[in-house]
């Protein structure tokens, strides 16, 4: 792999930091963090002499400007306005990201950007791991003994840890070196035991749905199969035995050393899938595994589970709360972040208990931005995936997988209130775009300067938010000036910057 250029160090980096710090879901976190993506852009629009940027990159960035530009439109009849405020300032740092991605992820530093994510997810998992077994055992108020911790919702770290084990076998079966294989192959015991001490049962489907994507569009999935089944003894091993432990359960006591048995066999499982890896060529003549075989189980196993999760509760009703709610505002949804008052009107938060999210993006953003939202939603989240079948070889197909597990696990829980869980979506994002593309010219004045502008603007949003005293789930009535002057920005500057990226991205 050759060198990696400081700035694409940046949104791996955020992934980490948004995550220690209880997974980006506090608005201090957006402060930084999106003046830090935009700064990112900004720098390579003016110092890259070789700045590229394609058609399909112009497009998803229009595309998260146009989400963007409704959020905050959603203000005008929303049912709680600083709560769609806060909306409003979570949604431009995640345009933030996106404006960094595009001018910083090309075709050749694909395999840079998936490994630096693949670092960065790792990273926080093993941490989390660590410190929930080597810290005394405590039970949260919300989560039990769950593996929560350091983003505090243990949802969330399944999910960053389902998409660090598709990147994980999928770099593994790409890896040419030896070395490199045994150490990406290496890392999938540690997420597979941390697995299920969150008890997730969104993050089983989220992960089959990406294995059998990667599956799907990868030309030759022998590669892929071989190391699978090098991996699978020793993850499975580690899930085994965090299961079996009880530590995940508040109401039991964990059996005796458990923590200790964890660590022990998690570490030998590691460095045993580290050396079959060593061992399985990468260049191995063997018979094409059945593709579609493989894909169909997985796709069975997806369906199976996403079936039963759904009709679990509370969550099959805070489904229904969400269907009902845009029966009743069907064009532009009830106001962004306006969910938890659509919960408390049904009744309902007095036996199934308080709710702030949806818990699947998709049903959320009918309820808050109506049909016109999700649509733009779909539209934005769909481009990165729109040219994959172009390329099935090289490291599409795994970005790709790993962007499915964040997409179904999305429509699944409240992934969109974390930003560290979308960040890391978006990374793979960026490359399953730039994979598809032919590379690009490199750009005119013109459109440098139009990203430098973009960056400022989203970073003027970032920063202004430093003022706001509200949190998520606290709704103080703050005048209506100061509140429309937070908008101004967006309001202003969108209808205006929207047609020329179209443009751009249409020429």
């Amino acid at each position: 792999m050759r060198r990696v250029h400081p700035l694409l160090l940046v949104p791996p980096a955020l992934v980490v930091a948004l995550a220690l710090d209880q997974g980006g879901f506090d608005p201090s976190t957006w402060v930084w963090s999106g003046a830090l993506a935009s700064w990112a852009a900004a720098t390579a629009a003016v110092a890259w002499h070789e700045l590229r940027l394609s058609r399909a990159s112009w497009q998803w960035l229009a595309a998260a400007c146009a989400v963007l530009a409704w959020t905050a439109a959603s203000w005008l009849w929303s049912d709680r306005r600083t709560q769609t405020v806060l909306e409003v300032r979570r949604t431009a740092v995640y345009a933030a990201a996106v404006l960094a991605l595009v001018v910083l992820v090309r075709r050749s530093s694909a395999q840079r950007v998936l490994v630096l994510t693949h670092t960065a997810v790792v990273g926080v998992v093993a941490y989390a791991l660590a410190r929930y077994l080597i810290e005394p055992r405590t039970i949260d108020p919300f989560e039990g003994a769950l593996l929560s911790q350091p983003l505090g919702y243990a949802n969330a770290l399944a999910a960053l840890a389902a998409i660090g084990v598709v990147l994980g076998v999928g770099l593994a079966a790409a890896a040419e070196r030896p070395l490199a294989r045994a150490a990406l192959a290496a890392t999938v015991p540690v997420l597979a035991a941390a697995l299920p001490l969150t008890q997730s049962r969104g993050a089983a489907v989220a992960l089959a749905a990406g294995l059998a994507v990667v599956v799907l569009c990868t030309d030759d999935a022998s590669p892929l199969v071989r190391t699978g089944l090098v991996v699978a003894p020793g993850a499975a091993l580690a899930a085994i035995v965090s299961a079996l432990t009880r530590l995940d359960d508040a109401h039991a006591t964990p059996r005796a050393h458990a923590p200790w048995l964890v660590g022990v066999i998690t570490v030998a499982c590691v460095a045993g899938t580290a050396l079959a890896a060593t061992r399985l060529g990468a260049a191995t003549r063997s018979r094409r595994a059945p593709k579609l075989a493989v894909a169909a189980v997985l796709a069975c196993a997806t369906v199976a589970a996403a079936a039963v999760t759904g009709l679990t509760q509370p969550r099959a009703s805070l489904w229904g709360v969400a269907w009902h709610d845009f029966a009743s505002h069907v064009a532009g949804g009830s106001g962004a972040g306006t969910f938890a008052i659509a919960w408390i009107r049904s009744g309902l938060a007095a036996t199934r208990g308080g709710a702030l999210d949806a818990h699947s993006l998709y049903l959320e953003t009918l309820s808050e931005l109506g049909a016109i939202g999700l649509v733009l939603l779909l539209g934005f989240l769909a481009l990165p995936l729109a040219r994959i079948s172009r390329l099935r070889t090289g490291y599409a197909p795994i970005a790709a997988g790993a962007y499915v597990v964040f997409l179904v696990h999305a429509g699944l829980d409240w992934d969109w209130e974390m930003p560290a869980v979308v960040l890391a979506g978006l990374c793979c994002a960026s490359v399953a775009l730039a994979s598809g593309e032919i590379e690009p010219k490199p750009a005119a004045p013109t459109r440098r300067a139009l990203i430098a502008t973009l960056a400022l603007v989203l970073a003027a949003l970032s920063i202004a938010g430093a003022r706001s005293s509200s949190e998520p789930g606290v709704a103080p009535r703050l005048p209506l000036a100061v509140l429309g002057t937070r908008l101004a920005a967006v309001a202003g500057v969108m209808p205006v910057t929207l047609p020329v990226l179209l443009r751009s991205g249409l020429g």
